[in-house]
């Protein structure tokens, strides 16, 4: 038979055998996992689905861990697919059709990419799908969770998910801690210290940091000292920021030389003061007029190495404008920030313009309006505001529009405050046709501008003698049921009486008074004054018997002049 005369093959020898199996290929072993790799790869996916599968499927490999600037890397895409998509339940869907398992390290993944990206409604929306897809939320997602609810301020429901955690962690506490206290509420804060502690939870030098942080600001002074008091318990050694506090709030209360003795304290224990610091220090020793302490905690900073900021430089002129010492606080502006890599904030800016206001000094007024205007100063409405009222104020409409012009744009939208000065500015250059079309451009596209407006071109006219012209612009005001109020009518009665237009004032008076608008006891005696030097005597009386009926009292002024 044939199998009958098969022979045995003999084996080959091992030398052969070695050799021969060297020389066969062998199959190379997949590249080694590594967060270059891994974000080349994502950058490179046809699709964001398939990035987003890819970043799941390498968090599955043992020993595999995706750094925070992966998670970074992969947000383009996953928030590109989240808003395509709409929906959680969507984009579980999507992932499971590319092929990737829905696990419950994929919703921890998904909560944290989604969570650092910002987009909280999708990561509320996943984890309510957890339980749809037979997973149970663990400390993690509940953190997570209870981080977002407090950053969309929905305390209720940040309540509610704090009750339901089956298993709340020292993380859990410290997330509520921190959000609370940059609320500034106090009671709560305390109480869930206090709750914190029972549970056996020790804060970390952060947490502790955060509640005397808070406690300083809304706490009282006996609660501060408390934790200050339960740091030592705990054997915790003081931050720099936890003295920091004590000495801000002793400075608060006026209690100066506490917070001196507080410096020397923090010193000795081997803490090093910074700028945050002495700031309040040196701001409670100027208020008090201890000048000469000032210069010694500033002769301090400098051998400790320690640089004033731009916060400090602001107290240090706020308090010599407020003590009339413009020289100084200009030369402070010059040295210390003008010539320095320090760049002034809109505090600084309404220093100057204080300057400018309050200043008398022939050297110091010429030059502000030059800082002002050549300032590249990130300021906002209000310093703005400022500005332009002391240039107005002081003297210098030009500058004053000038710095309109160069410093509101589409990111500070002027108000009332704003149109006032420039109205008032472009009078006081006897540009009325000017003031005029800006004001109609101002009613046109804010018709419910408020009186404060209207009663600045009125009076801007007034004072240019434009008086004929300030009635035609009332009673267009009053056709189009402007917001009117009696200063409006007063000033143009005061501007016509001014310029013996007696008849055209009294009609004006009659019209105000048909019109319902209450006469006050400025515009009676401003009406009363004028007919008085018009010696319209019958006028005069009628005029008196009517504030008499009013129980309305004459000025002071009319009963010594007239």
């Amino acid at each position: 038979m044939l199998h009958a005369a098969r022979r045995r093959t003999p084996p080959l020898p091992a030398a052969l055998a070695a050799a021969f199996f060297a020389s066969k290929p062998q199959t190379p072993s997949p590249p080694r996992l590594t967060p270059e790799l891994v974000d080349a790869t994502v950058s490179r996916c046809p699709s964001d689905a398939l990035a987003l599968s890819f970043f799941l499927w390498c968090a599955r490999r043992p020993g595999y861990f995706h750094p925070p600037r992966s998670f970074d890397g992969l947000l383009p895409a996953a928030s590109r697919l989240a808003s395509r998509l709409g929906t959680a339940s969507s984009l579980l869907r999507e992932l499971l059709g590319v092929g990737c398992p829905i696990r419950p390290q994929t919703f921890l993944l998904l909560l944290r990419l989604y969570w650092r990206g910002g987009l909280y409604q999708l990561v509320l929306e996943l984890f309510e799908q957890m339980p749809v897809w037979g997973f149970h939320p663990n400390a993690f997602a509940h953190n997570v969770v209870l981080d977002v609810l407090l950053r969309t301020g929905d305390v209720d429901a940040a309540r509610r998910s704090l009750r339901d955690n089956p298993s709340p962690n020292y993380l859990t506490y410290a997330i509520v801690l921190t959000h609370l206290c940059r609320a500034g509420n106090w009671p709560r804060v305390r109480s869930c210290f206090m709750e914190m502690l029972q549970l056996g939870f020790l804060p970390s030098p952060a947490s502790l940091t955060a509640v005397f942080a808070c406690c300083s600001k809304a706490g009282t002074m006996s609660e501060l000292l408390q934790m200050l008091s339960f740091a030592h318990v705990l054997g915790c050694k003081l931050t720099s920021a936890m003295w920091t506090c004590l000495i801000a709030r002793l400075c608060r209360e006026g209690r100066l030389d506490e917070a001196c003795t507080m410096l020397a304290k923090m010193v000795n224990s081997g803490s090093s003061p910074t700028v945050v610091t002495y700031t309040p220090l040196v701001k409670g020793l100027l208020q008090a007029g201890r000048n000469d302490e000032v210069i010694e905690i500033l002769g301090s900073m400098v051998s400790a190495s320690c640089s004033p900021d731009l916060v400090l430089y602001n107290v240090l002129m706020d308090s010599m404008v407020k003590q009339s010492r413009f020289t100084e606080a200009l030369y402070i502006y010059y040295k210390h920030i003008h010539c320095s890599q320090i760049k002034p904030d809109a505090y600084t800016l309404s220093t100057l313009a204080r300057i400018l206001q309050l200043s008398q000094h022939p050297g110091l007024v010429p030059a502000l309006p030059r800082i002002l205007l050549r300032s590249d100063i990130s300021s906002d409405l209000v310093a703005c505001n400022s500005v332009l009222s002391a240039l107005c104020k002081s003297g210098f409409p030009s500058q004053a529009i000038q710095f309109y012009i160069d410093k509101f744009d589409s990111r500070i939208r002027p108000d009332s405050y704003t149109y006032v000065e420039i109205l008032d500015s472009l009078c006081q250059l006897g540009r009325a046709n000017t003031a005029v079309t800006f004001y109609h451009s101002i009613v046109a596209n804010e018709p419910e501008s408020n009186a404060y407006i209207h009663s600045a071109i009125l009076y801007g006219l007034v004072r240019q003698g434009k008086h004929l012209v300030a009635l035609r612009i009332l009673r267009e005001a009053v056709r189009e049921n402007y917001a009117l109020d009696a200063v409006c009518y007063s000033i143009v009665l005061h501007g016509l009486l001014r310029a013996h237009l007696v008849e055209e004032a009294s009609r004006l008076f009659d019209q105000m008074k048909r019109s319902g608008m209450a006469s006050d006891i400025c515009t009676y005696n401003v009406m009363l004054r004028g007919l008085c030097r018009a010696r319209d005597l019958d006028a005069v009386s009628q005029l008196l018997t009517e504030m008499e009926c009013a129980d309305l009292p004459l000025d002071n002024a009319q009963d010594s002049n007239e």
